[in-house]
């Protein structure tokens, strides 16, 4: 247990889970004391602070005790820290807005808009889709996040946002004209077309007025000359054209508007209504804006007019170009990819629902070197690296994208470790893997002509401050031991040329090796911060580029254009 101080202070009382709330380990005794202190609508809160929660009824929910907030867990009490949070949580109905120093809500939203643009594009960027081994773990919550991500992204984020689009939708929908053939009084027909010719046969007559031009053609001299009067058929048939917004591509818009409604309803159900997104508020808040919207649109009289989808017109220029429908349509594949797409589902739940930073750190350090290998070569093929073992099936070693001037970017590639030698071998019977120690995985990895390029992404610190800054958490430097951990990549991982932090600090080291003769040689640390959006970077004031271009010894005049990073 910890220890317990003198001083009682409780901040707020959450009635639905019978749970006090403090800064303090020291409660009241009674519930109903507890109960006194009532529940604020947002409690704001430090992520170096560190709290602590009772249960009076000894029941802490699963969601809560297995959150990665909670230090330690003891019968009916727990120790919590939000170190690496950020922005709104919540523990049942009590709403906590989380202070963070290092990086705050507005860029923790920006670099999670960030992720999804940039993990879509990889999706769309090969024929073979990413997630061609995906499979299920559980009841498919991992897909959840993922389709929630998009959804937010693209619908609510993005430029033009759901509500634009419907404008769009609305105001210039795609129309066709349709041919339509009517029977009319021979009065309003003009000349003689196949219509009238069918109602030759046992239809009524009439005679003309005076100067009709029927009476003029060929078949009405027939007529004349035959009865001596100006006989017609009294009914004839005539060709309307009208312009409908009935097409192919407003039903499939309509289907899949729809569709969206269904999609979110079952989004609000597995991820809000069934203990998911217990810690993000956003995410109902969210789900109910983005159904209320959906609504809206297909609340337009143009609908009713629209009719049920026969098939997807997956070829049509206006759902590939038009805008409004353009927009609708890309979102439309990336779904029906996304659902068998494994990169980041694992790690989904927790960059939603508890906003896990160092997690997001991660992956957005991985699509900037991505983005800088982009400026040097041609991705061609992306890939899963699957476990090799029978009994592994179902776990995977990262993620492999190959370019077309040979070089290959891994994320999470575990290299393979060493037995060691506990008795005497004789000479070549010991078969070292690709450390001659224990296994590694580092976060990212360029592989080129034999050698290895190493990036690590550090984004984690203790509840005493990160890197060995004040109490607050603001990051300035690297720590030696980050150092140390690029020295172990080094000497342990065969043929690696350098070995890098990555991290959201102020200040860069590199540290060449003995005898180095370019800049990736050696091993150190680069800041890389993430701002309020992206920032273009000139490539030659960049030193991630310059590391990378020195390891693929490229000149400036293999460059294309500067990209955004």
């Amino acid at each position: 247990m910890p220890v317990l101080s003198n001083k009682m202070t409780v901040s707020a009382y959450e009635p639905s889970l019978e749970m006090a709330f403090s800064d303090s380990p020291v409660f009241p005794e009674s519930q109903e004391e507890a109960a006194q202190y009532g529940c604020e609508e947002v409690l704001e809160i430090e992520e170096w602070q560190t709290f602590y929660a009772r249960f009076y009824s000894n029941q802490i929910p699963s969601a809560i005790a297995e959150s990665k907030c909670v230090v330690n867990r003891y019968p009916g009490f727990i120790e919590l820290n939000f170190g690496n949070f950020v922005g709104l949580s919540r523990l049942g109905k009590l709403r906590l807005r989380i202070i963070n120093r290092k990086i705050s809500a507005d860029v923790y939203e920006a670099m999670l808009d960030e992720l999804a643009e940039r993990y879509a594009s990889l999706i769309f960027s090969f024929g073979t889709p990413v997630g061609q081994h995906y499979q299920k773990s559980g009841l498919g919550r991992d897909a959840s996040f993922i389709e929630y991500l998009f959804l937010r992204k693209f619908l609510l984020n993005d430029s033009p946002d759901i509500e634009a689009i419907g404008s769009m939708l609305a105001y210039e929908p795609h129309r066709i004209f349709v041919k339509e053939i009517q029977t009319c009084p021979i009065d309003q027909c003009l000349g003689v077309n196949s219509g009238i010719i069918q109602t030759l046969t046992g239809g009524p007559v009439k005679e003309l007025a005076v100067g009709h031009p029927l009476a003029q053609t060929g078949l009405g001299t027939i007529f004349r000359n035959a009865t001596g009067r100006n006989l017609f058929p009294s009914a004839g048939r005539r060709e309307v054209k009208t312009l409908t917004v009935d097409t192919y591509e407003n039903r499939f818009i309509k289907f899949f508007l729809e569709s969206l409604q269904t999609k979110v309803e079952g989004l609000k159900n597995s991820l809000v209504g069934r203990g998911g997104g217990y810690f993000n508020p956003d995410i109902s808040t969210d789900l109910d804006i983005l159904h209320q919207k959906i609504s809206h649109v297909l609340s337009h009289n143009m609908w009713r007019d629209v009719g049920a989808v026969e098939f997807i017109p997956g070829n049509s220029q206006i759902l590939q170009r038009k805008d409004g429908y353009s927009q609708l349509f890309k979102l439309y594949s990336l779904l029906q990819l996304a659902t068998r797409c494994d990169f980041l589902a694992t790690d989904f739940q927790d960059l939603i629902e508890i906003k896990d930073l160092p997690t997001l750190y991660e992956y957005w350090c991985f699509f900037q070197v991505k983005s800088l290998m982009d400026t040097i070569s041609k991705a061609q093929s992306v890939s899963r690296i699957i476990s090799d073992s029978p009994l592994q099936h179902d776990l995977t070693k990262g993620l492999r994208v190959e370019y077309e001037n040979g070089a290959a970017l891994l994320f999470n590639h575990i290299y393979s470790g060493s037995p060691g030698i506990r008795k005497q071998v004789e000479p070549g019977g010991y078969n070292q893997g690709d450390s001659y120690s224990h296994k590694f995985r580092p976060d990212i990895v360029i592989e080129y002509q034999g050698r290895k390029l190493i990036f690590d992404a550090k984004y984690k610190g203790k509840r005493s401050g990160f890197y060995g800054s004040d109490e607050q958490g603001v990051i300035e430097s690297w720590k030696d031991e980050d150092i140390d951990k690029m020295h172990s990549y080094h000497d342990a991982i065969r043929d690696v040329a350098g070995s890098f932090v990555l991290y959201p600090g102020n200040l860069t080291i590199v540290y060449p090796v003995h005898g180095s003769t370019c800049t990736c040689e050696g091993v150190g640390a680069i800041s890389l911060k993430p701002g309020t959006g992206t920032i273009m970077v000139p490539l030659e004031h960049n030193l991630t580029y310059k590391i990378i271009a020195s390891f693929l010894k490229i000149g400036r005049e293999d460059l294309v254009e500067p990209q955004i990073i």
